[in-house]
């Protein structure tokens, strides 16, 4: 058998060169003139700037704990985030909300989408609306919101309008939280009133009745009485002498040996109105909070590029088109010539191709017989 060479293969080329080259001239300019008979389209992007830990505290309390929710938390959240792939990022949860049925709702009722895309359904426009729109999150944080559109003035108004949604589905957010917020402190800081007025009383109560060291006027001048003390001791100390008499210096209505009992009580009540007058002072300042963002109404977006109606068309590419076709057509045509060379010789001489002769006569003895027992099957089901 005779080894082939490369002249040999150019030589098979040069053969079928008019067929090559009528093969790569037909597709390239019939993908030429389809490309020039395409629909323009044209891309508008806006892009918008990560959470800023004031939205993040604000998503905190949406989605974590009803108090104590602060940005440390979301920016925990989104440190973790690139340790983590796959943990979700409060911009990430910015770009499901825009791709939300509800903000693509408000998008197609704003534009009559319905119309536009010729949709029969609002489910048909969503999914119409999905297909030339395109949100991506960078590694940064940075949010993208990019329309493919026909309509460059229609693409522009829809990408900012993704923005602009999100923005309102954010404060009107926040606010419902802020006034559930709100009542919720509200309701806490009663009770809170309630439970300091108590222990209030309680200690005030406790003062009176004991009369405790701490309110003991006579206490600057008990170094002037250490001698008469020392000599009362053992009366002050059994609590002995004769009733009404005063003999105690330091001002006790109680004796000594029940004093370290009383300190203790006296520092449990003391310390149940710090823990009171801690907490009224902490649901104050949340609940100041939560009336401010009841009645927030600034943005919650930042834009860092609004959308501007792009000057070029970003399809077709009519060059990267007919380069592709020219291409393609090319390593499609050569493999072909080939495959007609070789059929050409089996024609030409039968004798050197018995086996691909063979195979092919068994193959359409194969099809004719499949052919006949599809007619069978045919009809019988008609009969």
């Amino acid at each position: 058998m005779k080894r082939l060479t490369l002249s040999d293969y150019f030589t098979v080329v040069m053969k079928w060169r008019r067929f090559v080259f009528r093969n790569v001239i037909v597709v390239t300019v019939i993908t030429l003139i389809v490309s020039l008979v395409l629909q323009f389209k044209y891309t508008a992007t806006a892009t918008i700037l990560p959470p800023n830990p004031e939205q993040e505290a604000m998503f905190g309390i949406m989605y974590g704990s009803t108090i104590g929710a602060t940005s440390t938390g979301l920016s925990s959240l989104a440190r973790l985030s690139g340790v983590m792939p796959g943990f979700a990022t409060p911009s990430d949860l910015y770009a499901a909300i825009m791709a939300s049925g509800r903000i693509k709702g408000e998008i197609i009722k704003k534009y009559d989408l319905k119309k536009e895309f010729k949709a029969k359904t609002m489910y048909d426009a969503g999914r119409a609306l999905d297909d030339i729109t395109k949100i991506e999150v960078s590694p940064e944080g940075i949010i993208s919101v990019s329309v493919v559109y026909k309509n460059k003035y229609l693409a522009t108004d829809i990408a900012n309008s993704y923005v602009e949604e999100l923005d309102k589905f954010n404060t009107a957010t926040t606010m419902t939280v802020g006034k559930k917020f709100r009542l919720f402190i509200e309701e806490r800081l009663k009770e809170n009133v309630d439970s300091l007025v108590k222990a209030e009383e309680a200690l005030r109560a406790f003062k009176e009745k004991h009369r405790t060291v701490i309110d003991n006027p006579y206490l600057s001048g008990i170094n002037r009485e250490i001698e008469e003390l020392k000599k009362q001791l053992s009366r002050i100390e059994f609590g002995t002498g004769r009733e009404g008499e005063n003999r105690f210096g330091a001002g006790f209505s109680m004796p000594f040996n029940k004093l370290p009992e009383l300190s203790l009580e006296y520092a449990r009540l003391f310390r149940d109105v710090k823990i009171q007058e801690t907490i009224y002072e902490l649901l104050t300042q949340q609940y100041e909070q939560a009336k401010i963002m009841e009645l927030k109404d600034t943005p919650t977006v930042q834009f860092l590029d609004r959308a501007g109606v792009p000057e070029k068309r970003s399809y077709p590419k009519r060059k990267l088109l007919v380069v592709l076709a020219f291409l393609f057509s090319l390593f499609i045509s050569i493999p072909t010539v080939f495959l007609l060379e070789y059929l050409e010789d089996v024609k030409t001489h039968p004798q050197k191709h018995t086996i691909f002769i063979k195979f092919s006569n068994d193959l359409s003895k194969d099809f004719v017989e499949l052919k006949s027992f599809f007619k069978k099957i045919f009809r019988r089901s008609k009969n």
